[in-house]
């Protein structure tokens, strides 16, 4: 879809499409568990003692305002992860940029480690062994002596792993607090993304003349082909992958859930062998093993 339609605008496209789809989640009244906890949550939050709880639950607190606003602050991380890699693909061959996007797996227990938590021994050595089995798997057969060490592409590739990262870990948080709206903090997350990616397509266009207009986005839309491309990458690489990430968080640790997000590759590596006809090197024969001994390990 991209090779036709500016990647601005196509990720407008398909953020905006799962950010509707979702829209009636992100307007539903929150569950009845949700409910019962709204005025303990609004005391723990804002440590008013309990004598006072009556006055202050009189007012009517926007509680489901609180959840759908956490998830489009997670949806803001995650747009920044797109946009470093958006920028990143650039200059940067998309096998490196999804060995530096897998480094979101170290920063998990970094977070965990400033936070306080305790980190386990079993999710640092998951972690490494998998970023480890990522690399050889995606820079198997590149020359890295050839060139710098890192460019700019590199450099803002590096910003994937952090925000991608802080949004797992965000959302961990946010299960813990809110265990029975995972549907609205997906649609807070989509549409928090949609706004960000709507502001990042807009300036992209000031001072150039090549803003489409409505009619050309239509035309492109109504293109059999794009049509179903916009429909596979908004629906189901997107709302249902966010949604099923975000459901996968209220069991497993962030940790863990960024240690199977680093199989990412290996699957994106099996398709285009399967599709594509490319072919496995032996370091990438290794680097698949690594990365699934990780996920056990990690998950022992």
């Amino acid at each position: 879809m991209n090779e036709s339609i500016p990647v601005g605008i196509g990720t407008v496209l398909r953020f905006g499409l799962a950010s509707v789809c979702t829209l009636p989640w992100l307007l539903s009244p929150l569950q009845e568990e949700t409910q019962s906890s709204e005025s303990n949550y609004i005391l723990q939050e804002s440590g008013i003692d309990d004598n006072l709880s009556s006055n202050i639950l009189q007012f009517n607190f926007p509680f489901s305002f609180v959840v759908s606003m956490t998830g489009m602050e997670i949806g803001l991380w995650n747009s920044i992860g797109y946009w470093a890699q958006a920028v990143g693909l650039e200059t940067t061959a998309a096998s490196k940029s999804a060995f530096i996007c897998s480094l979101a797996v170290v920063i998990v227990p970094i977070l965990n480690f400033l936070s306080g938590k305790k980190i386990l021994p079993k999710e640092v050595m998951g972690a490494l062994v998998a970023v480890f089995g990522v690399a050889m798997l995606e820079l198997d057969g590149i020359d890295l002596s050839t060139k710098p060490l890192l460019n700019i592409g590199e450099l803002a590739s590096l910003v994937q792993p952090i925000a991608f990262g802080i949004a797992f870990w965000r959302m961990e948080s946010a299960l813990k607090k809110f265990p029975a709206e995972a549907m609205k903090l997906t649609a807070g997350q989509l549409f928090g993304v949609f706004l960000a990616s709507s502001f990042f397509c807009f300036i992209s266009f000031i001072g150039t003349n090549n803003l489409p207009t409505l009619s050309l986005v239509m035309r492109w839309v109504s293109e059999p082909e794009h049509f179903a491309s916009l429909i596979w990458t908004g629906l189901i690489t997107t709302a249902l992958t966010i949604y099923m990430e975000t459901l996968a968080l209220k069991s497993l640790s962030a940790a863990e859930t960024t240690v199977m997000f680093a199989t990412e590759p290996l699957f994106g590596s099996i398709f285009a062998a399967y599709v594509a006809g490319e072919q496995f090197g032996l370091g990438g024969f290794f680097g698949g093993a690594l990365i699934i001994c990780g996920c056990i390990f990690g998950a022992i």
